[in-house]
C-alpha cells in the first residue's frame, strides 16, 4: 500500500484537489499567452493597414499584392490560436467535472457534510489559496468577451484581406471563397462544439443529482450500483 493510501480522507482531498488546479492554472496560462499573442498580432497588422489606408494610399496599392498576402496569413495564424484558446477549455472542462464527480463525491462519502468543503466550479479560474473574487457569471463574461473578442478579429481580418484583393485589381476565384468558408467553417464549428461539451458536462452534473426513486442509499447524490 503506498503513502497516498495511508492520508486521511481530508487531506487526500486536498491533494487531489490541488493537483487539478494546478493543472488548471497551467492551462489557463497557456490560453492567456495564446489569446494575447493573437490579439497583439491581429491589432498590429489591422492598425497598420487602417493607417497606411488614411495616409499613404498610393504606397498601399502599390503594396496590396503583398498585404493580401500578409494578412491571409494572419488571419490563418489567428484563427489557428482561436481554436487552441477554445480547446484548452475542454481540457479545463473535464478536469473541473472531474473534480465534481470524482474527488468531491469520493470525500463526501467518507467525512461528515460538515467537513466537507463546498463545490464552486468558479474557484478553479483563480489562483490556489486567494480568496474567491470573481463569481461564476464574472467568468462566463471573460470567457465570452474572450472569445468574442477573437471572433471579430478573424472577421475583420478575412474582409480585410478581400477589401486588399479588392485594391490589387484581382477578382475572388474559387480557391478564395473556398478559404473564407473554410475559416467560417472552423470558426462555427468550433463554437458548436464547445456548447455541445458544455451541455454534456451540465447532463452529466443532473445525472449526479438526487435519485428520485432513493434506490441507492447514498444520500443526495446519484450512483450507479457496484458489482
Amino acid at each position: 500500500m503506498n503513502d497516498q493510501s495511508k492520508l486521511p480522507p481530508l487531506e487526500q482531498f486536498k491533494q487531489d484537489d490541488s493537483e487539478i488546479r494546478k493543472k488548471i492554472t497551467k492551462a489557463h496560462r497557456l490560453q492567456t499567452i495564446t489569446w494575447t499573442v493573437s490579439v497583439l498580432l491581429a491589432a498590429i497588422l489591422l492598425g497598420g493597414l487602417v493607417f497606411a489606408h488614411s495616409q499613404h494610399l498610393d504606397t498601399l496599392t502599390e503594396m496590396a499584392d503583398d498585404l493580401s498576402l500578409i494578412m491571409m496569413t494572419v488571419t490563418i495564424l489567428v484563427t489557428s490560436g482561436y481554436i487552441v484558446f477554445i480547446f484548452f477549455y475542454f481540457g479545463t472542462v473535464r478536469r473541473i467535472y472531474h473534480a465534481h464527480s470524482v474527488i468531491h463525491q469520493r470525500l463526501k462519502d467518507q467525512v461528515d457534510p460538515d467537513e466537507h468543503p463546498k463545490f464552486s466550479w468558479h474557484s478553479y479560474f483563480r489562483k490556489e489559496d486567494t480568496e474567491p473574487r470573481n463569481s461564476g457569471f464574472g467568468v462566463i463574461l471573460a470567457i465570452t468577451t474572450k472569445i468574442i473578442t477573437l471572433f471579430v478579429l478573424i472577421l475583420i481580418s478575412q474582409f480585410g484581406w478581400m477589401h486588399m484583393k479588392a485594391v490589387s485589381g484581382h477578382e475572388l476565384q474559387t480557391e478564395h471563397y473556398a478559404y473564407l468558408g473554410l475559416i467560417d467553417l472552423t470558426l462555427f464549428s468550433s463554437l458548436v462544439l464547445f456548447i455541445i461539451v458544455l451541455v454534456a458536462v451540465r447532463i452529466g452534473v443532473l445525472g449526479k443529482q438526487k435519485d428520485p426513486h432513493g434506490t441507492t442509499g447514498k444520500g443526495n447524490y446519484y450512483e450507479p450500483d457496484q458489482d
